[in-house]
């Protein structure tokens, strides 16, 4: 509620546009479909991991879903929902909103290229879909015993960007590509790349722990 508070507040006189350059990536790569790619590491921090495709998006053709991928690609890839928890999205939305604020107060006039901001209405429809769709942390009963091979080095690698997953959230199949992704998106941000040994102490945990 506070998150869509401060939204609301941000956002109270409508629907502005920010102007901004259209710069290269550099070493970041192409940050999303829209120009606002050197100035989004400004925003954020530094790069972005990889993105989704909009036709992969949970309920990728709902109203919600459309307005995330119009606004959000503007200036990053587009994110999957669950790259966050439910408790966690409306901070995350309020702190992009507030640094693109920031960013159009502090810059200014920076070339022809025009970011749309969204309205407060859009940005709770938003906010409604990510936390419908967002990642489901693991509980510690599902974590197993504290001695499990592997157990440390997910706590130690995972919790860097984001809430621990729950192991079961995909197959056994599937944990291999899925950290293989995250593990890409780590070097990308610019974060301590793990290596072969600990990705693969790390995936065997998940393997164990999904096929319980």
């Amino acid at each position: 509620m506070i998150g869509i508070l401060l939204i609301s507040a941000v956002l109270a006189a409508g629907a502005p546009t920010v102007e901004v350059e259209s710069p290269t990536d550099g070493n970041c790569g192409k940050m999303g479909a829209g120009p606002m790619r050197r100035p989004v590491r400004d925003m954020t921090g530094g790069c972005v991991p990889s993105g989704v495709a909009p036709a992969t998006l949970p309920a990728p053709n709902s109203p919600e879903a459309k307005l995330f991928a119009r606004y959000c690609a503007q200036c990053h890839h587009l994110a999957s929902p669950a790259t966050h928890t439910a408790d966690e999205w409306p901070a995350v939305i309020t702190r992009m909103i507030d640094r693109m604020e920031s960013y159009r107060v502090s810059r200014g006039r920076m070339g022809r290229t025009l970011i749309q901001m969204s309205t407060a209405e859009e940005q709770r429809a938003v906010l409604t879909y990510l936390q419908r769709h967002a990642l489901t942390a693991a509980r510690p009963d599902a974590l197993g015993p504290s001695h499990d091979p592997g157990l440390s080095q997910f706590k130690q690698t995972c919790s860097q960007c984001h809430a621990l997953p729950d192991p079961r959230l995909h197959t056994a199949a599937d944990w291999p590509g899925v950290v293989e992704r995250m593990r890409s998106n780590m070097k990308r941000m610019g974060r301590p790349e793990i290596s072969d040994r600990e990705r693969d102490a790390i995936v065997g945990y998940l393997e164990h722990r999904t096929a319980r």
